[in-house]
């Protein structure tokens, strides 16, 4: 990839978000251990199946980001014949109504569901009703701020947002540590905890903006009616795809509680949680180099954007094999020192939907490639179509006695068919090439994760169960990973910069 200092940009970005990203998920594990035992599994349950409209929704809000960015991304590399500030007030407006339109659905058919459909103990509907309404307030928050989020990825300003999802997760730590020591209805204060960390990271975003982009977030209303029609047909395809995800993922935690219950409900969110948070190694990586791949192909350098999707597709799967492997193979250890005594399947699922992640981001380029283009109606089509065929699928065979961890089998092989579809999609409205994905991204990934597994696993049965040896067996297993990413998944070039980054900082610190 060339362009130095847009090189040195994007690796700048990637440590500040990884710097970021390590310090949230140790927050997150260790949070997600203290609402388990401070609410109970009933209770988290409760909250995963309906306060999870609040991941939901967040996950329609970061698919509607790809709109804002794209656009600002693009017009900002027009340089001075740019209009940022129509395209941002234009972007602004559009979620504004969205923001309505949500507020609408979710207090007329989400409480419906909950009143006629959510299976929960006796005497806990008002709960989830409460959990429900603030979560809606915490996500129109989100959605109204979208743009500001949107305008600085376009600007690749990383820092500042980092450093507010520190505090964030700060925030929500302390708060949840206040659980211990208050009486009451805690599910309905653990909501009301949420709900704040929520909507301090937007409204910090929105400060930020307006004094570092004063003149691109000042209000101005745009009357051309086809500005905005032109955002919202880009916007309506990508909508539609992140309404399809979102319908999956909600829709498979829904039909899970139509058929077990909340426990299973508690086992599904603490394995989506942990399956976020691994997959947060890759989406930094990729939100770090989105901007670079769509002004590179918004300038015409369209040969240095597909020579990032290539590269972030491979990186991105070895960047996942980071967690995934030592997790893989030491679950059972791990989760008793995370958990103590977890919910049933919880290890099958996780186990299965970091199988899944690893093989969904051998395509994290692609997105942002196809988005670039504009050309984005049959993959926003197919996306749709393969992601919502989840709920009927997993409902028939749940229907037909499957064990609950089948819906996560299901996914993976949902998965393998976007991956394949999309690299249809990127051969007939790019120059991507089969052969060179193969070698350049396929067979890397391959290598290496086999090489990573097969000793990790053989490694690890001369280890107990107990505390020490677990902890011991994960760094193990961590630091082989790292070594069979770095001597097999990694170009000899790739190898030399490493060297070359290392001596330096040396260099610096004597």
């Amino acid at each position: 990839m060339g362009d130095t200092s847009s090189n040195k940009r994007l690796a700048i970005n990637t440590i500040i978000l990884y710097c970021k990203l390590i310090i949230t998920i140790v927050i997150s594990f260790i949070a997600s251990r203290l609402v388990l035992d401070a609410l109970g599994a009933s209770d988290f349950g409760l909250y995963n199946v309906v306060g999870g409209i609040v991941t939901m929704l967040n996950t329609l809000g970061a698919g509607m980001v790809a709109t804002s960015y794209r656009y600002m991304a693009v017009e900002i590399g027009k340089g001075d014949d740019g209009n940022p500030n129509k395209v941002y007030n234009t972007i602004f407006v559009i979620h504004i109504v969205l923001a309505l339109f949500l507020i609408l659905v979710c207090e007329t058919i989400g409480v419906y569901y909950v009143n006629n459909y959510l299976n929960v103990a006796e005497g806990k509907t008002d709960d989830a009703l409460f959990v429900l309404h603030l979560s809606v307030l915490a996500t129109v928050f989100s959605v109204v701020t979208v743009p500001t989020y949107g305008l600085t990825i376009a600007r690749e300003r990383f820092l500042f947002p980092a450093i507010v999802d520190i505090i964030s997760a700060l925030l929500k730590i302390g708060l949840i540590i206040l659980l211990f020591y208050t009486d009451g209805n805690k599910l309905r204060l653990y909501a009301i905890f949420l709900a704040v960390v929520h909507i301090v990271p937007p409204i910090a975003l929105t400060i930020y903006c307006k004094i570092k982009d004063s003149e691109v977030v000042k209000w101005s209303f745009n009357h051309s009616r086809a500005d905005y029609k032109g955002v919202l047909a880009f916007a309506w395809w990508i909508l539609l795809g992140a309404i399809a995800w979102m319908a999956a993922v909600q829709g498979s935690s829904m039909i899970i509680n139509l058929f077990f219950g909340t426990v299973l409900n508690a086992a599904f969110g603490l394995a989506s949680q942990l399956y976020a948070a691994t997959n947060q190694f890759t989406s930094t990586l990729r939100q770090a180099a989105v901007p670079q791949i769509m002004k590179s192909y918004s300038s015409g350098d369209t040969s240095r954007s597909l020579d990032i999707v290539y590269t972030i597709s491979r990186y991105s799967f070895l960047f996942i094999l980071i967690p995934a492997v030592p997790l893989i193979v030491c679950i059972k250890g791990a989760l008793k020192v995370w958990l103590d005594t977890p919910p049933e399947y919880t290890d099958i699922f996780i186990i299965l939907l970091l199988v899944n992640g690893m093989i969904a981001n051998l395509g994290s380029g692609f997105d942002a490639s196809i988005q670039a283009s504009g050309i984005i109606r049959k993959n926003q089509i197919g996306y749709t179509i393969i992601n919502l065929s989840l709920i009927p699928i997993i409902y028939a065979l749940y229907y037909w006695g499957v064990p609950p961890y089948t819906n996560a089998i299901v996914m993976i092989f949902l998965t393998l068919s976007t991956v394949s579809f999309q690299c249809y999609i990127m051969k007939c409205i790019t120059s991507f090439k089969y052969e060179r994905y193969l070698k350049t991204t396929i067979l890397p990934a391959f290598i290496t994760s086999v090489i990573a597994f097969l000793p990790a696993i053989i490694f690890s049965e001369f280890f107990d169960q107990s505390t020490f040896a677990v902890i011991i067996n994960l760094i193990a297993v961590l630091v082989w990973t790292i070594f069979s990413i770095y001597f097999v998944g990694t170009k000899k070039s790739e190898r030399m910069m490493i060297k070359a980054y290392i001596i330096k900082v040396k260099n610096k610190i004597a």
